[in-house]
């Protein structure tokens, strides 16, 4: 099955259990803000919705939305032939936005668009998600090439099934929302780009700025050293508190399938949001317990009645 339909059947799966199981913010009490942390937990390759909580929410998202940048311009390159060694002008706008600038980039610095992608993509960096944005924007509209990348960004959320977002800048420090549920759709599109994981799943990079100096990336995402953990992104802001989007992955398994009445090779990759935490080690904590946990629930869920249904039997072989 292809990648494509793969995502398609995926999302359309994992939005029905969503809304099925989740608190929708009308339902908390006095439909107050979103003061309480989001999450959920599911297996990608079937869709299966383990643990979910407060996860329709509409609520600030921060630099998790460098995700969405970075897949737009990884599917900008792929379709244009964008070579990845490019080199891009930093834009007057990375003034905007000095502490998250984390490359320290200058109006008119010169770095490529691997390096700039990179930084997007394992840190909390604005100036490169602004840089690589603006070059991508460009492309599609030389008078506002910024409004043209959030245009488009919002049009891959509705797309891929986004449907509670709204992308307000190019890059993170820029207040955006989404919720959980949507997050999590976001985070099965990105770990089925082979050039994002490629990319989220490093420890560290080194970036080059003006042919010269160089600059150390330690990705964010201090789960990596977990095992069975490739990616996918880590961020904290002011109005997000702390969040994270994590996959990780076991060997595949061999399983009885109901609708061919065989077994049939199937993957297992969790995936795991957790938004508006608290703390950086809150969400940490959170994640590996969901993780834990989510892995009982999903063997639990392979012994009953519906795994066993050829009329519920949702997961995709591998």
């Amino acid at each position: 099955m292809s990648i494509k339909k793969t995502i398609t059947a995926l999302i359309a799966a994992a939005g029905t259990l969503l809304l099925s199981c989740c608190t929708s913010l009308e339902e908390l009490a006095g439909g107050g803000s979103a003061s309480l942390p989001s999450y959920v937990a599911m297996e990608t390759n079937s869709g299966r919705i383990l643990y979910a909580t407060n996860a329709n929410i509409k609520r600030p998202i921060g630099m998790l939305a460098n995700i969405a940048t970075g897949l737009m311009v990884l599917d900008w390159v792929k379709s244009r032939g964008v070579n990845m060694d490019t080199m891009l002008t930093v834009p007057e706008t990375v003034t905007q936005w000095p502490r998250t600038n984390l490359l320290k980039l200058r109006p008119g610095d010169q770095i490529s668009l691997r390096d700039a992608l990179y930084s997007t993509i394992m840190w909390d960096d604005s100036a490169g998600a602004a840089t690589i944005a603006r070059a991508c924007g460009s492309t599609i509209s030389s008078s506002d090439p910024d409004g043209a990348f959030v245009a488009q960004l919002n049009q891959m959320a509705r797309t891929i099934g986004m449907t509670n977002t709204r992308f307000k800048g190019t890059n993170g420090a820029v207040v955006s929302y989404a919720s959980a549920r949507d997050m999590a759709v976001l985070g099965m599109y990105a770990i089925e780009n082979p050039a994002f994981q490629t990319i989220c799943s490093q420890r560290s990079y080194t970036a080059t700025i003006n042919g010269t100096r160089q600059q150390q990336i330690v990705n964010s995402n201090s789960m990596l050293s977990s095992a069975g953990v490739d990616g996918v992104k880590a961020a904290r802001s002011k109005s997000a508190g702390a969040c994270l989007i994590v996959s990780a992955k076991r060997a595949s398994v061999k399983l009885h399938n109901p609708r061919l009445n065989k077994e049939s090779t199937y993957a297992q990759r969790l995936l795991v949001v957790a938004l508006g935490m608290p703390s950086s080690q809150k969400r940490y904590n959170t994640a590996a317990g969901l993780l834990r946990d989510g892995w009982g629930a999903w063997e639990d869920w392979q012994k009953t009645d519906d795994f066993q249904d050829p009329n519920k039997f949702i997961i995709l072989p591998h």
